[in-house]
């Protein structure tokens, strides 16, 4: 199952993939206010929102399609003209990353593989969706695209063995982790935590679906790859990470309480290379469609 959030009319809401076109799943949900009641407080539905007022959303929507679809309802809802696909989580609590998650992007970087995952922070301020520009500061010398594997939350998780943790995942998205890499880098010489480099305005593309786990079986076999104006950059596959998503999980929620809606992004491959205004960059992961953004 593939959502995402789009606008349309002036208008956002919740959109579902259906054949060669998108259910307007937001609308179809008000037209049950029994199934969901929740949905009266939030004039502007978004993905966050079903996360955190839904245990299961990939079974709840699949039972409520199946009834949409036995009763021949679900054509009432079918997205007419075009759309604009946003973020798919506009607002989460907060955006969690690691660095040094692959063993050769540490080693073209001249760092050790660590030993236990290295977490930074990403302002959910500098979120922005598939198609938006992503900004090249005035000042920044050089920056950085870094293709990641989004894993978004699903249900709270708070001190979550390995074992479980799956459980907690909502679903899955691309994630361009931008980076002002002089900004980092003089960060890091003075001792200082790097999270201005990461959080710029613009610096966090993502989508453009949250692809729910029925159609990821394996987040850890996927192809991942990055391109500027069509030159392959990166191009590597999750199962290199160095520390998996259980892991990931279990570790951080040790130490924070990740809620519904929050992103986990996995870490970058190898070919860091800085890109130019004017460019394009497109990263690409199996199964998660393409997320396409201009620098200007």
């Amino acid at each position: 199952m593939r959502l995402c959030f789009a606008s349309q009319h002036n208008g956002s809401f919740v959109a579902l993939a259906r054949g060669d076109g998108w259910v307007n799943l937001s609308q179809a949900m008000r037209a049950y206010p029994a199934k969901f009641s929740w949905l009266l407080l939030y004039p502007e539905h978004t993905l966050v929102d079903s996360l955190r007022h839904t245990v299961d959303l990939l079974r709840t929507l699949t039972e409520f399609v199946a009834d949409l679809e036995n009763t021949r309802e679900i054509d009432r809802y079918r997205v007419q003209g075009q759309m604009q696909i946003l973020a798919p989580t506009t607002n989460p609590s907060k955006i969690v990353a690691l660095g040094r998650n692959y063993a050769a992007h540490a080693a073209e970087r001249g760092k050790a593989v660590p030993t236990e995952p290295v977490l930074f922070a990403k302002a959910p301020s500098s979120i922005i969706g598939p198609q938006a520009d992503i900004v090249y500061p005035d000042g920044v010398q050089r920056l950085d695209p870094e293709i990641e594997l989004g894993v978004v939350i699903g249900r709270r998780a708070r001190r979550v063995p390995e074992e479980q943790a799956m459980q907690h995942v909502a679903g899955y998205t691309i994630v361009n982790d931008v980076t002002a890499r002089d900004v980092q880098e003089i960060a890091q010489d003075k001792g200082y935590p790097w999270f201005v480099s990461k959080s710029m305005d613009t610096f966090c593309p993502m989508g453009p679906y949250l692809v729910l786990p029925d159609e990821v079986p394996d987040p850890h076999a996927l192809e991942i790859t990055l391109r500027v104006n069509g030159e392959v950059r990166q191009h590597s596959n999750t199962g290199m990470m160095v520390f998996k998503i259980p892991q990931l999980i279990a570790y951080i929620s040790q130490r924070m309480t990740l809620e519904p809606g929050d992103i986990i992004a996995t870490g970058t491959p190898e070919g860091i290379a800085p890109i130019q205004r004017g460019d394009v960059v497109e990263c690409s992961i199996t199964g998660l469609g393409t997320l396409s953004n201009c620098v200007v």
